[in-house]
């Protein structure tokens, strides 16, 4: 048994909402410690493409646009699910309320630099929504000024040699190989540099500001349960397993549990998504720890059906199976069936993957699996279908023939025939009578208008994959107040207990305000209320 420390305040977790958290307790005065249980720093945060959505921001305000919290907030009430104000509103006001002072914090204390982003909100039919402001990416930073810790960033699934925005000026997920030489000088002089974009790059300007503030990291410590004052029911400290050894670090103020999700702990998985995620693509070390140990001592929980979901080609990240995030469905040759061989939804609808999980399709019970159904023109296209199949043999299925796609698929060949007709019908005359592709929001115009209304699914072979939910992090958690502190069911604070990032319970939950960037955006700003409710306690 090692001997025990003490620190103001201890963080476990090290993910941007667990940085940030880091970040402004030091820079408010606290010593603080941030426990990452792995070799590698970062967390699900640096395998993301680090977009960042917060309203009413700083960037918006020097580039002329116009924006204001009542306008964010009566968004994010629009397009909340129904039934959620009543017991998240308070959150959202706070989340609303905290992000602006957040992003000052964070661009004044850390070489994190951001620029707006070429993304409108994806619901512009609602109240509040803006066309251009809110959705931020970061630049590339350096990480020559971390020296070894450098190496200890977590890598990603996808590229974080170029910026969001440089991505997508160059089509890099249609034409990857076309960017990487168009870019080709740029990412030679980042490598050079140790400098990084996306969420690589958030992190590693995160992990710059916490070290000139003097916040202490220690990777490979895993925290395996919290201490608890008997008398007061307080959380004091943890338990940390390091090097094979047991101790105790006592918290004076406060312990901010930023573990990330569950969706890597198989009975939880089941638990909550009994449908079977197909591939998740965050690290497979995100098991729900901090989710156990807080539940272990009467915290309560609450939207645990609720996750980050997309649907995701497959790729090998440490040797494990994990998926792509990437929105590979939205083509204007793909359509999408239940079991019964019946288009349910338009498909370029923004919340999709809802339907995968809910057991029903605008009132009606959908038969599942569901089913993409497209085209080898489309696969040519989506040149990252074609490369990622090969990590799953049978993902991806073909045949000469819709009557074989059906026989392969477990598909009713009479109802896939009729529904493939019917749709070139809808393709050939521009107008989707069944579904309204391409018209019922903003979000479906402007997908139409990039990559085409309808377009004839004609050309063999056919092709087909289960479209079944992945996940990127789940977002039920412990359920807190609105200044971060986990509650107990009974409504009352958890003394010394605070939560950020997907351990805690997503106020939001699976349908969000933005396109991309609202987790990062929100846990990010989690993390800023919950050191700023750890430092004005009186404790």
């Amino acid at each position: 048994m090692l001997d025990a420390s003490e620190s103001d305040v201890v963080v476990v977790g090290s993910g941007a909402a667990a940085l940030v958290a880091a970040l402004r307790a030091a820079a408010l005065g606290a010593s603080v410690t941030v426990l990452e249980k792995t070799a590698k720093l970062g967390g699900t945060s640096a395998m993301s493409g680090g977009m960042t959505w917060v309203p009413a921001n700083r960037l918006m305000r020097e580039a002329g646009l116009e924006d204001s919290e009542d306008e964010a907030l009566t968004y994010i009430r629009a397009t909340a699910p129904e039934g959620w104000a009543a017991r998240e509103d308070t959150l959202w006001q706070a989340q609303v309320t905290h992000g602006p002072a957040m992003l000052d914090f964070v661009l004044d204390n850390s070489p994190v630099r951001y620029v707006i982003a070429p993304v409108p909100d994806p619901h512009m039919e609602k109240p509040g929504a803006k066309e251009r402001g809110r959705l931020l990416a970061p630049g590339a930073v350096s990480g020559r000024e971390l020296g070894a810790l450098f190496g200890k960033v977590r890598r990603s699934t996808i590229p974080q040699d170029l910026t969001y925005n440089e991505s997508v000026e160059s089509d890099m997920m249609r034409h990857p190989v076309r960017a990487h030489l168009r870019y080709a000088g740029t990412i030679a002089a980042r490598r050079l540099t140790r400098s990084r974009g996306k969420g690589s790059g958030l992190v590693i300007g995160l992990l710059r500001g916490c070290l000139a503030a003097g916040v202490r990291l220690e990777t490979e410590a895993r925290v395996v349960d919290l201490l608890v004052d008997d008398e007061l029911g307080g959380v004091t400290g943890v338990t940390v397993e390091q090097g094979g050894a047991r101790r105790t670090l006592r918290a004076r103020r406060g312990v901010v549990l930023a573990t990330g999700g569950f969706e890597w702990d198989a009975e939880l998985l089941k638990a909550h998504f009994p449908g079977d995620a197909e591939f998740l693509s965050s690290p497979s070390t995100n098991t729900g720890d901090g989710l156990k140990m807080a539940t272990r001592i009467g915290a309560a929980t609450a939207n645990m059906d609720q996750a980050n979901i997309m649907i995701q080609p497959p790729v090998y990240y440490e040797d494990v199976l994990h998926g792509l995030p990437l929105r590979i469905h939205a083509e204007p040759d793909a359509i999408l069936v239940d079991a019964g061989g019946r288009r349910f939804t338009s498909e370029y609808e923004f919340n999709i993957a809802d339907w995968t999980v809910t057991s029903t399709a605008r009132g009606a019970d959908l038969k599942r699996p569901a089913w993409l159904i497209s085209h080898w023109p489309m696969v040519r296209r989506a040149w990252l279908i074609n490369w990622y199949k090969h990590n799953k043999p049978g993902w991806l299925i073909k045949a000469r023939t819709l009557d074989e796609l059906a026989q392969r698929t477990g598909l009713p060949a009479d109802a896939l025939k009729e529904t493939v007709a019917r749709f070139n019908r809808f393709a050939a005359n521009g107008v989707d009578e069944d579904f309204h592709r391409g018209t019922v929001s903003d979000y479906e115009a402007r997908l139409a208008a990039d990559k085409g209304l309808m377009a004839p699914i004609e050309r063999p072979p056919f092709v087909a994959f289960q479209f079944r939910p992945s996940i990127l992090g789940t977002k039920g958690g412990i359920r807190t107040n609105a200044g971060g502190q986990a509650l107990r069911p009974d409504g009352s604070a958890i003394p010394g207990l605070y939560c950020a990032g997907n351990v805690m319970a997503n106020p939001t939950g699976m349908r969000t305000p933005s396109q991309v960037g609202t987790t990062l955006g929100a846990y990010m700003t989690w993390g800023f209320i919950c050191a700023n409710s750890i430092m004005s306690a009186n404790r």
